[in-house]
Parts: C-alpha cells; structure tokens; sequence
C-alpha cells in the first residue's frame, strides 16, 4: 500500500515535469516566431514569461543555425 502511495507520488512529479517542460518549449517555439517578426526582446519577454536573457541565447543560437 506505502509503495504505491509512493509510485504515485513520484508518477505526478514526473508529469508536472513534463507538462512544464512542454510549455516552456512553446514559449521558446512562440519567442522564436516573434523574433522573425520584428518584435522587441523586451515584448517577447512581456508575452512569453521568458526572461530577456533566455531570449537572447535563443536569437544567438537560431542565427547560427541559420
């Protein structure tokens, strides 16, 4: 009974995880779209809740892909 009590525990850790992580990606995926748009770092950050930093290194990394 304890060990499933515990399996549960650790299953709903691991799909909150998961779900974060999913909208993180989206707003990276969102940053990006707008950044090819012409938008301001500052409204990026404003719409996607991503720090001005993160959206800088995804600008760095998406011109050197390119």
């Amino acid at each position: 009974m304890r060990e499933s009590v515990i399996y549960q525990d650790i299953l709903e850790e691991g799909e909150e995880k998961g779900r974060q992580e999913g909208k993180e990606e989206k707003a990276r995926q969102i940053a990006l779209k707008m950044l090819s748009a012409g938008f301001s770092i500052p409204e990026i950050a404003q719409f996607t809740d991503l720090s001005p930093d993160a959206i800088e290194q995804l600008q760095r990394q998406n011109a050197h892909d390119v």
